[in-house]
């Protein structure tokens, strides 16, 4: 047994119970509809993974409602009110009266992707050279878009580090991200589908060598998907919308099969270029993700290149149809403890942070709920017993009663008068106690006070023991002032001398008078 894995398991179940989570739920935007798909417990690191894959990881609940044509257009909301309503009832088809997590999906035309790389730094340095490669790279005014990026590729084989970084424009992340939270959906992160697929692709696709890179085609309803994978890591992705082929086959709502085989074969040869030029040497593979027509279209890629294709297919999702593969993607971060979440997220916040956020959100309405309950607790308690106590009471007080009507009952009142008078007096007896002065550390203290300098005729406390009054000599008019200050210094109140109780001596010095009250 991995002795650090077990106890890493038992920290996060311990985590789990003081700060409850559930896990992420995937939600992907796309032109055609909103899917969702929410898995129905959180993954942890001692709970069997396979490829990072968690164990829970297979049961699951998906919803979708499909969107009318114009409520998101070319990866913009154009019509905001409707896509709330949409949202609504993608909301009421999942049972929870809580906000529901996501890892949301926008559509890809949003986002911008480049790889670079850096030497092998610590994390910090790390940091700072990702922030420098982004802010020299991005498409658009680095102030008014998000970015993030991630680790890639094979650090110790070639013995620098591939970064994959991704931007967005704010104002359109924000948008969705406003919908969401006003539909009842708390977004934790947001990505795009390339990466979500990718991720589906290292942790569960069949016959795949990930070890050798990949070309993915995904056919999708807003357009044509292109990507290379590495490792199992997405390292580059250019996406072509049906707008842009509509655009170039020069016919108004329609693309013809012609121009789309265009499309396809100029498009993977430009992949295929870069990745040669980029990267060196040749791809094999190229995997095919279609809602239809993949005979047809795998036929076209082999035509025209020496790919082998791949039909994807996943071992654990054998029925679940390509237009969720991307969603499941997302939903499969989300089982992810969302501490060490540190993939892409385009958001104001990182996905580390904003988890530190929620958690500390979560831990106070948990905590909150659990005080309330045990002070609720703790009230019925205090007055059941009250009431019980009140009851003993009275049973007793009757019993006294009964025995002081019996014979021998006058005695007997005469012995409880007796005890009475006697409790009396103890509480006097300790309340003169707690009443008296410590006159040791009042001697003490003054004692010290004094230290000899001075010489004292009189010293007079009244009654009560609280105020004192010294009379004495003192070589000069400054002896008698520092004597005061050590008084005050060493804790007595009210410590006075007034410059009327100063009189010279004729034959040099002065007395003094000095009042004060006793330490308590």
């Amino acid at each position: 047994m991995d002795i650090k894995l077990f106890f890493s398991g038992i920290l996060y179940s311990l985590k789990n119970i003081l700060i409850p989570q559930a896990p992420a739920a995937g939600l992907e935007f796309k032109d055609a509809a909103v899917r969702l798909i929410k898995f129905s417990s959180r993954g942890g690191p001692a709970l069997g993974w396979k490829n990072n894959l968690p164990a829970q990881a297979e049961n699951f609940d998906k919803a979708a409602v499909m969107l009318e044509p114009g409520i998101i257009d070319n990866g913009k909301i154009k019509d905001r009110d409707k896509l709330l309503s949409a949202l609504r009832k993608l909301r009421d088809q999942i049972d929870s009266k809580e906000k529901i997590p996501v890892i949301a999906i926008i559509p890809s035309v949003n986002v911008y992707t480049k790889s670079f790389s850096t030497p092998i730094l610590d994390q910090k340095s790390l940091e700072e050279a990702a922030l420098l490669n982004l802010k020299s790279i991005s498409p658009i005014d680095f102030s008014k878009g998000y970015s993030d990026w991630q680790e890639v590729g094979f650090k110790e084989r070639d013995g620098k580090i591939d970064v994959l970084g991704a931007f967005a424009d704010s104002a359109v992340v924000d948008g969705y991200a406003d919908v969401l939270r006003e539909t009842g959906f708390a977004p934790v992160a947001v990505e795009f589908s390339a990466l979500a697929i990718a991720r589906m692709i290292k942790e569960s696709g069949t016959g795949i060598d990930l070890e050798k890179p990949q070309v993915v085609v995904n056919i999708a309803s807003d357009g044509i998907d292109f990507m290379v994978i590495r490792g199992g890591d997405l390292h580059f992705d250019y996406f072509v919308p049906w707008k842009l082929i509509q655009e170039e086959g020069k016919i108004e709502r329609a693309i013809l099969f012609e121009d789309f085989k265009d499309t396809v074969v100029r498009e993977v040869k430009k992949v295929s270029n870069f990745y040669g030029s980029h990267w060196g040497g040749k791809i094999e593979n190229l995997i095919l993700i279609s809602q239809a027509l993949n005979a047809e279209i795998s036929d076209l890629i082999q035509k025209n290149f020496q790919f082998k294709v791949i039909d994807l297919r996943f071992d654990k999702y054998a029925d679940l149809q390509a237009s969720w593969f991307a969603v499941l993607g997302s939903a499969l971060r989300g089982l992810m403890p969302r501490h060490s979440d540190i993939l892409i997220s385009l958001m104001a916040v990182g996905t580390e942070k904003l988890s530190l956020q929620s958690e500390i959100i979560i831990f106070a309405k948990t905590w909150r709920n659990i005080i309330v309950t045990i002070l609720v607790f703790l009230a019925v308690l205090f007055i059941s017993v009250d009431s019980f106590l009140a009851h003993v009471s009275v049973d007793l007080a009757d019993q006294s009663q009964k025995v002081a009507q019996v014979s021998g009952g006058g005695e007997i009142a005469v012995l409880q008068q007796q005890v009475r008078l006697f409790n009396q007096l103890v509480e006097k007896v300790s309340l003169a106690n707690q009443q008296k002065s410590d006159l040791t550390s009042f001697l003490a203290e003054f004692n010290k006070a004094l230290n000899g300098k001075l010489k004292l005729t009189r010293i007079s406390v009244d009654a009560n023991q609280s105020n004192v009054t010294v009379l004495g000599e003192a070589g000069d008019e400054s002896a008698a002032i520092d004597f005061k200050n050590d008084l005050e210094a060493g804790g007595f109140k009210n410590v006075l001398l007034p410059f009327s109780n100063l009189v010279a001596k004729a034959g040099g010095g002065v007395t003094f008078s000095i009042t004060f009250n006793l330490l308590k």
